[in-house]
């Protein structure tokens, strides 16, 4: 059974208009489609008896990412390199939070790639 926000989002997703693969990946990549994604962590097994969800996410999940994050920060790279970083949208909403708020990287918006 879906929760209601997972269904809150697919009713948003219904209503988006995809005229092109391009349109598809420019949405996918926007930070109105990554909060949803991370809500959608903070639904279902998140809810679990007191406190279970919310240790599983925080344990496994949010670790998961800051590994993710470290193993690129271990990315030889100079100032003048980009790193595109490819992963499933729950992700990327938790790398966006993360490279946004890190002073040692310059967060690219998919939007404005050339």
């Amino acid at each position: 059974m879906k929760s209601f926000e997972g269904n809150r989002f697919q009713k948003v997703i219904d209503n988006v208009i995809f005229k092109s693969v391009l349109d598809t990946f420019m949405y996918m990549n926007s930070k109105e489609s990554h909060q949803y994604g991370y809500g959608a962590y903070l639904s279902g097994d998140f809810t679990l008896r007191e406190y279970d969800g919310a240790d599983m996410l925080a344990l496994y999940w949010y670790s998961r990412n800051l590994r993710m994050f470290r193993n690129i920060q271990n990315i030889p790279h100079n100032s003048e390199d980009r790193i595109l970083v490819i992963v499933g949208n729950g992700h990327a909403a938790v790398l966006r939070q993360l490279f946004t708020s890190s002073a040692a990287y310059d967060f690219t918006e998919f939007s404005s790639l050339k």
